[in-house]
């Protein structure tokens, strides 16, 4: 038994680990379940949630117990962030916690991929005069990060006119920072395409634009980043965002904080989750017929993969069009084959059900539209360094995944 502050006891070998999130964003939220479905599996915690501010220093829970470790996406006070315990930092890496030598992590989004993916939507459904990034004060992202995968995938891609709008001190959704951010848009050369750090910042993007009677997506097309249903779809008009996974995320954490209580070696300080999807809503919404000729593809695979379809089938649900012609503008659009998309709607609904059902996994395979079970799963071994059997029994969590992405967070670049 161990023994808290005033006496409370846990029982032998459970670690008191403390949570800091802000329960406000459903992201958030995501990643507090994927720690929880980790601890569950793998560990024996008794977890203290603190919901807070990213922009403030956690205030943490009144315990009685001291805490084992933390798991944060919030800001830490020194106070805290000096204890001598494990803490996982999810999010960007905060400098000043730099001078810790040991027992420390980082995880966060694989933030360049995300900005460079919103640059190749942009560019593959239409023709833009200008291109624009809208930062924000919030410090869980990497912002930077962001906007250097977006500059890569727009000039990769020969764009020219690439602006940010970087008012220090007025990224926040103030009346003052919405002033200067409608005069930023006004003055992009139309249509423009936008790139928001996230989807918060998106819809301050979209309320400056409708104050300024920009009409979105004619004139002006947005792209957020998280996917919080709520702000998405109650956006005038709903956001397109790109949806990290975050259950997985904070799962990695989790992980994470375990190997540091269980002092594993040469496990990497940062580690990036990678994965993610861009949702289409109608602030991006092409008017060609190529973009349009994709989306349909795209809408019929996510309503039938299920059912056992093929390519061909994709192509028989866009009469008049021939297989050269919709594979093309398949890949201009999500940068893959027919082939290639069925199997990743197929094996994401198959790692979720995995994790969430206890149904037998030859039941699950058929019912994500699998036929040929053995190839199937000497696939999911390929892609994903395990069976799917270890995949259920881990929680999701991908152990070559977790030690295999390394670096700092600024260092993270690609070419």
């Amino acid at each position: 038994m161990s023994r808290g502050r005033r006496g409370c006891r846990l029982p032998s070998g459970v670690k008191n680990v403390w949570v800091g999130v802000e329960l406000a964003f459903s992201s958030q939220r995501d990643i507090l379940f994927g720690i929880s479905d980790y601890a569950k599996r793998n560990a024996f915690w008794r977890l203290a949630i603190a919901n807070g501010d990213r922009n403030a220093p956690c205030l943490w829970p009144t315990e009685s117990v001291p805490p084992d470790g933390i798991i944060t996406t919030l800001s830490l006070s020194a106070e805290v962030a000096d204890l001598d315990i494990p803490i996982v930092v999810i999010g960007a890496r905060e400098k000043w916690l730099g001078r810790r030598q040991r027992n420390l992590a980082f995880v966060r989004n694989d933030d360049w991929a995300i900005g460079n993916a919103a640059a190749r939507k942009f560019v593959s459904s239409r023709l833009y005069a200008s291109f624009g990034f809208v930062g924000s004060n919030i410090k869980t992202y990497c912002p930077q990060l962001r906007e250097e995968g977006f500059r890569a995938g727009l000039e990769k891609r020969r764009a020219r006119d690439i602006r940010s709008y970087d008012q220090k001190g007025h990224m926040d959704g103030s009346s003052a920072d919405m002033v200067l951010l409608g005069d930023w848009l006004e003055n992009l050369p139309k249509p423009a395409a936008v790139f928001a750090v996230h989807d918060l910042r998106a819809t301050h993007v979209i309320a400056a634009a409708n104050e300024r009677g920009l009409p979105i997506p004619d004139k002006l097309s947005v792209i957020g980043v998280d996917n919080d249903e709520v702000l998405c779809e109650l956006t005038d008009p709903p956001l397109t965002s790109i949806s990290p996974d975050h259950v997985q995320t904070g799962r990695l954490a989790a992980f994470a904080l375990d190997a540091l209580f269980k002092k594993v070696a040469k496990i990497p300080q940062t580690r990036k989750v990678g994965g993610f999807e861009i949702v289409e809503r109608d602030t991006t919404s092409s008017a060609t017929p190529s973009g349009n000729l994709a989306k349909e593809a795209m809408a019929f695979i996510r309503q039938n993969f299920k059912s056992g379809i093929r390519a061909e089938d994709v192509i028989r649900s866009v009469p008049g069009r021939s297989r050269r012609l919709v594979d093309a503008r398949f890949r201009e659009m999500y940068g893959c084959s027919l082939h290639e998309a069925i199997l990743r709607v197929r094996y994401a609904e198959l790692k979720r059900r995995l994790v969430r059902s206890k149904a037998p996994i030859g039941e699950l395979m058929r019912s994500c539209g699998f036929s040929d079970l053995s190839n199937a799963k000497r696939a999911f071994k390929s892609r994903f360094g395990m069976s799917m059997r270890e995949w259920r029994e881990r929680g999701g969590v991908s152990l070559p995944a977790l030690c295999g992405v390394v670096g700092q967070c600024v260092d993270n670049r690609r070419d």
